[in-house]
């Protein structure tokens, strides 16, 4: 592979490489000024560098390549994706889009090219997707084959720009009532599990004096435990200084309040159960709080 304007400092003549790219010749063109010296087809790899080599040396490789790049079965659809910064020149040729960002990724070398992390490429990717069902596909593969977290899906959505995002957000709407109701049942078979009575679910808290506490995922009003799972939402939990501040508040109104990270209501459940167990008979030990629930 090389530029056409190398090979003609070799000797070469802009005619004589013309004529070796026509259709029969033994060169092709990759872009208008890289040249493939040969007439196999080239390789996806060779379609990334010849990509590269058209635009800035700051150019990330991200989309459906840079998913490829990091491991994804991922067909190519459409044009390579690159993204430069904000103050290098775009493109858009059929071929290849080059993309303006004022939010560079931090680029991963993959294969020997500058990669986007795998939560931003799919974001990218879905964003050129047409089709809702491709784009399950490209999170479905995200999530379960790379080990992306949803949140992370939800923090480069929010982040990134709006155009082309109607189709993934509405599959991630999806996916997360989907995760929602597989939390709350999981939830309520561990209060089941623990011998414990069912719950008010999803409980507003607030004194006597109409101060608000907190909104708890489960609410025993007759013994006054609160327990948080994250429930509605388990790929965004909440930070530990937040959750620590709210356990405070709960506790300082009185409440015994139980604090469970998502991971453990799915993946160690005996001991969770343990803890709900205990939880309840320490509340039921102490006065009711003065607490109000809506």
């Amino acid at each position: 592979m090389a530029r056409a304007s190398e090979l003609v400092s070799l000797g070469l003549s802009g005619r004589s490489i013309r004529n070796r790219c026509l259709p029969r010749g033994p060169w092709q063109r990759l872009q208008s000024d890289v040249v493939l010296l040969t007439d196999a087809p080239p390789t996806r790899a060779q379609r990334l560098k010849a990509a590269l080599r058209v635009t800035s040396p700051e150019a990330v490789v991200t989309g459906r390549e840079a998913m490829w790049l990091n491991g994804m079965p991922v067909t190519p659809l459409g044009a390579i994706h690159l993204v430069v910064p904000d103050h290098v020149r775009g493109r858009a040729d059929g071929s290849v889009t080059v993309e303006r960002t004022i939010r560079m990724p931090d680029p991963l070398y993959r294969r020997g090219f500058p990669t986007a992390p795998l939560a931003r490429a799919t974001v990218d990717a879905c964003r050129r997707t047409p089709s809702a069902g491709e784009i399950r596909v490209l999170v479905s593969e995200a999530v379960h084959r790379g080990g992306v977290p949803l949140s992370l899906l939800h923090e480069e959505l929010a982040r990134g720009p709006s155009a082309g995002t109607t189709l993934l957000r509405r599959v991630l709407a999806e996916i997360d009532r989907k995760v929602r109701s597989a939390g709350a049942r999981i939830a309520a078979e561990l209060v089941d599990l623990a011998g414990l009575p069912q719950p008010t679910w999803t409980a507003r808290l607030s004194t006597v004096h109409d101060v608000h506490l907190a909104v708890v995922d489960a609410w025993w009003d007759n013994v006054g435990l609160a327990w948080d799972a994250d429930i509605h939402r388990p790929w965004a939990p909440r930070p530990g200084l937040l959750a620590s501040t709210r356990a405070a508040r709960l506790t300082a109104a009185g409440i015994v309040a139980v604090r469970t990270e998502p991971p453990r209501v799915r993946d160690d459940t005996a001991a969770v159960v343990e803890e709900l167990r205990g939880a309840y008979r320490l509340a039921s030990a102490r006065p009711r709080p003065e607490v109000i629930v809506s």
